[in-house]
């Protein structure tokens, strides 16, 4: 086993130079602290704090103003309607106003009426027209009205002269079915009573084209144009319906604007 080495007696102990450091360390740690705590106390740190103070306080005064300034809308608001009430009170006012005077004026007039007297004039009960005395005149008016009418009917009956168709010449063998050509219209004597249709419509028309079918499958029938004086367009449309379909046609001018009388036709 190894000996100890001895120590000498001659070696330098450094423990009181590093004791002193320590406490010299210790005493500057102790200095700083104080100057810091000291330095808390400043009027640097003592306006701040009141800065904060005030910026506080102005926050709480600026809220405050902003509900000083709704609470002002408000009552604007409030005094805005008030006013537009007593304009309208002030119109409704001048309304009523009016209408007491005009209902004073009516009363005037009404009470200056009631002081005229009305004087009833008296009639003599055998000048009074009795309801039995009217209704003799109603009835009497009513029947010269309908005479009236029936003369009227009587001169345009007579005013208007019969257009008589009669069968003549030859070719009387053939079966006629007449139509009559007027103004921008056709009038279809095979009927009774007789049917007028518009000259446009013709081609559309199920009975004018039905008359049509039954002359072209016919022996000896014929369609016989009555042509009016004002009626060449439509006879000039119809007789071209009837070439293109090859169906016998003739024609026969009529003079005037009477009553087209076909009764000779219809004699066995």
């Amino acid at each position: 086993m190894a000996r100890r080495p001895r120590v000498n007696d001659n070696d330098i102990s450094l423990f009181p130079f590093l004791s002193i450091i320590a406490c010299v360390i210790g005493v500057l740690t102790v200095m700083i602290a104080t100057l810091a705590l000291a330095q808390t106390d400043t009027p640097d740190v003592a306006q701040i704090e009141a800065y904060e103070q005030d910026q506080k306080a102005l926050n709480r005064t600026k809220s405050r103003i902003e509900e000083l300034k709704r609470e002002i809308a408000v009552s604007n608001s409030s005094a805005l309607e008030l006013q537009e009430e007593k304009r309208q009170l002030t119109v409704t006012l001048k309304e009523l106003q009016k209408m007491l005077q005009e209902l004073e004026t009516i009363e005037k007039e009404l009470a200056e009426q009631k002081k005229v007297k009305i004087v009833i004039p008296q009639i003599d009960p055998k000048a009074r027209e009795t309801t039995t005395d009217m209704q003799a005149q109603y009835e009497q008016l009513q029947e010269q009205i309908a005479q009236l009418e029936k003369d009227l009917q009587d001169r345009k009956e007579k005013s208007e002269a019969n257009v008589t168709v009669l069968p003549q010449g030859t070719g009387l063998n053939f079966k006629p079915h007449f139509v009559e050509c007027a103004a921008e219209s056709l009038v279809m004597h095979t009927q009774n009573p007789t049917k007028r249709i518009r000259t446009a419509n013709a081609a559309k028309d199920p009975e004018f084209i039905a008359l049509m079918e039954l002359v072209a499958n016919g022996k000896d029938d014929s369609i016989i144009f009555l042509v009016r004086s004002d009626g060449l367009t439509t006879f000039k449309t119809l007789k071209g319906m009837c070439e293109q379909r090859s169906i016998r046609n003739g024609k026969l001018p009529v003079v005037g604007q009477g009553r087209i009388d076909l009764s000779a036709f219809n004699k066995k």
